[in-house]
């Protein structure tokens, strides 16, 4: 019944509810209810044509109804502040939050039913200079750029994450070496010769990508630790090619 109860009157007691149907109090019932279902209960209660018994029951059918799409509207309001938690603002990918529960499942995916998969760590090379350059603004138009790249380069059952800063990763679970190795390729390619233009000046991007596949047998600080070496070393490469 308390779906159509004014919202300082949700603590009311289930007798308290009865009493008022049962003695239809109609006119004190209608004025704490929220105005737009008050409305509709009150062109119900001066239909000449129903008896108190039938104005209860029509009463009673919008008092559930609207007590259905309040539930609805709330769990809608809580999915959507669960997905603002893993959510990064700024990209719109799953921040470091929402990874760890991603990587947690597929890892736990692969031991119960043997789906293996690669995991990939992205770290942008020289982004300090972009923002101490050109600003954090433009720092900023980078870090979408790469999301966008990563979100077209991988599937959509792939998990595509900013962790934090400059560093991205990438789950692709389920996806075959071959299929995996070609993704990984382009998507470091277009990471290394993607090229921002920002008020007049062009931005060249530079990342450097490091994977690693997972299986049955892998644990979650053992897998990040591979990855993060196969991503160091090749930041690394990068330098030395720089001198």
């Amino acid at each position: 019944m308390s779906g159509f109860m004014h919202p300082q009157d949700l603590k009311l007691e289930d007798t308290q509810l009865t009493s008022a149907f049962a003695n239809l109090d109609v006119g004190n019932l209608l004025s704490r209810m929220p105005a737009e279902i008050a409305t509709r209960a009150s062109e119900i209660v001066k239909d000449a044509e129903l008896d108190d018994t039938e104005i209860a029951l029509r009463l009673a059918m919008i008092a559930m109804t609207e007590a259905e799409n309040r539930i609805a509207r709330q769990e809608k309001r809580i999915a959507h502040l669960e997905s603002l938690s893993v959510t990064d603002e700024l990209t719109g990918l799953l921040n470091r939050r929402g990874f760890a529960e991603r990587l947690q499942s597929a890892l736990a995916a692969c031991k119960r039913q043997g789906i293996t998969g690669t995991l990939l760590m992205i770290d942008l090379d020289k982004f300090k200079a972009v923002n101490d350059t050109y600003g954090h603004a433009a720092g900023d138009a980078l870090l979408i750029t790469v999301a966008r790249i990563l979100q077209s380069r991988t599937r959509e059952t792939d998990s595509v994450a900013r962790l934090g800063g400059d560093e991205f990763a990438v789950i692709m679970s389920g996806a075959d070496e071959d299929d995996a190795q070609a993704r990984i390729n382009a998507l470091d390619h277009e990471l290394n010769t993607r090229i921002l233009q920002w008020n007049g000046s062009a931005i060249h991007l530079h990342a450097s990508v490091g994977h690693d596949a997972y299986g049955p047998d892998d644990t979650e600080p053992e897998l990040l630790d591979r990855v993060d070496r196969a991503m160091y070393a090749r930041k690394q490469e990068s330098v030395f090619a720089d001198l």
